[in-house]
């Protein structure tokens, strides 16, 4: 890599960085390029040469529709990153917040489910989606203001009072998504 290369490559990191801060901080995604989330991740493992089969499975909604197309840019980092969603941040964030993170409202059984990772694995997959090509910045913008401004709510919602989501894009907490981008970045090669 060529000193230009390298600066180049830092640059890019450091205009990552920010906006994953502008997520936390104010809850906005601002304008950026596909490309440049690509060439980013790649730096962490991603690899983006995928197969048809892959490319069709990023473009589509549920985190199960969407596991053929993670293990193909990820590897087994997707498994490491989902265990790392359930075992690590959710009892972490949770035992900090003093309340359990809301679940889905399924309208099929009149019920809320048990699951408090569906937002989580579905921002890391739409992040993947983005980069690879397979869904468009406005769609991307709008999904994930949404999960933020849903997660500022139940943060902001009065613990005594259920939380009740009835709504797709499930909620992320406003600090998921700085972490989430740190346990990428652990991955540096």
């Amino acid at each position: 890599m060529t000193e230009q290369e390298a600066v180049s490559s830092e640059q890019r990191l450091v205009r990552m960085d920010s906006w994953f801060d502008k997520f936390k901080v104010e809850g906005k995604v601002d304008q950026t390029e596909p490309q440049l989330v690509r060439d980013v991740l790649e730096k962490f493992g991603a690899n983006f040469e995928i197969s048809q089969e892959a490319r069709i499975s990023l473009g589509r909604y549920s985190n199960l529709a969407k596991k053929i197309g993670l293990q193909e840019v990820w590897g087994q980092k997707a498994d490491e990153f989902k265990g790392w969603v359930k075992n690590e941040y959710i009892p972490q964030y949770e035992a900090n917040e003093g309340r359990e993170l809301p679940t889905l409202y399924d309208p099929k059984t009149g019920l809320m489910d048990n699951i408090k990772h569906s937002g989580m694995m579905q921002f890391f997959g739409e992040l993947t989606s983005f980069a690879a090509g397979e869904m468009s910045f406005a769609k991307y913008k709008r999904i994930t203001e949404h999960r933020l401004d849903r997660g500022r709510r139940w943060k902001n919602n009065d613990p005594e009072n259920p939380f009740v989501v009835h709504e797709k894009n499930a909620p992320v907490p406003p600090e998921y998504p700085l972490a989430a981008w740190q346990k990428i970045k652990s991955w540096k090669s």
